[in-house]
C-alpha cells in the first residue's frame, strides 16, 4: 500500500479512508479466514444476535447497508452449513424469517472476538477517546451526506434491537 500524498485535501481524505477501511479489513478478514468464517457470516450472525425477533434478509440488508440479494446469497450458504435457520411465516408463506442455529451461535462466539474485539482495538490503540468521538461526529457527516445523495437517511434502530450485544467480547 503507497503512503499518498497529494494535493487535494478532500480527495486525500477519501483515499486514507478507503485505505484504513481496507487494512483493517484485511486484517480481520485474514484471521477470520483462519477460523473457517468471513466478515459478512460475522455481520450476518451478530445482527441475529441483536434482534430480539427473527430478522427478514431485507432487515439484514438494511441493518447491513448491503443489497439484499447478497444478504440472500450469503444466507444460503450459512443455511447449507448449518449456522441459520429460515422459516416461513405462517401468516404469509412469501415472508422468510432468520434465526440462529446453536452451530450459528457457536460461529459467533468464536468469531466475534477476532471480528469486532480486535477492529475495535485496532481503532482504540490507534485514537484517543477525544479523537474517537471526533471521528465519530466526521464519518456520521460523510455518511449522512453519501445516503443523502442516494435519498435516503440514517434511522433509528428499531425496538427489540439490542446494539449492545455487538461488543465483541471487550470492555
Amino acid at each position: 500500500m503507497y503512503d499518498y500524498e497529494l494535493n487535494d485535501n478532500a480527495l486525500k481524505t477519501w483515499v486514507r479512508l478507503r485505505q484504513a477501511s481496507e487494512a483493517v479489513e484485511k486484517v480481520l478478514s485474514s484471521d477470520l479466514d483462519r477460523q473457517g468464517s468471513t466478515l459478512a457470516q460475522l455481520d450476518i450472525l451478530a445482527a441475529v444476535d441483536a434482534s430480539q425477533k427473527p430478522l427478514t434478509p431485507g432487515h439484514l440488508a438494511d441493518y447491513l447497508f448491503r443489497e439484499q440479494h447478497s444478504v440472500s446469497a450469503q444466507l444460503s450458504r450459512m443455511w447449507r452449513a448449518g449456522q441459520v435457520k429460515k422459516t416461513r411465516s405462517k401468516k404469509d408463506q412469501r415472508v422468510v424469517k432468520i434465526s440462529s442455529t446453536p452451530k450459528g451461535k457457536e460461529r459467533l462466539a468464536q468469531t466475534k472476538q477476532v471480528g469486532m474485539g480486535q477492529g475495535r482495538e485496532i481503532v482504540a490503540s490507534a485514537l484517543s477517546e477525544q479523537e474517537l468521538a471526533q471521528f465519530d461526529r466526521l464519518a456520521k457527516k460523510v455518511r449522512d451526506k453519501a445516503l443523502e445523495r442516494l435519498g435516503q437517511k440514517a434511522e433509528k434502530l428499531p425496538e427489540g434491537f439490542d446494539v449492545g450485544r455487538f461488543r465483541g467480547g471487550t470492555k
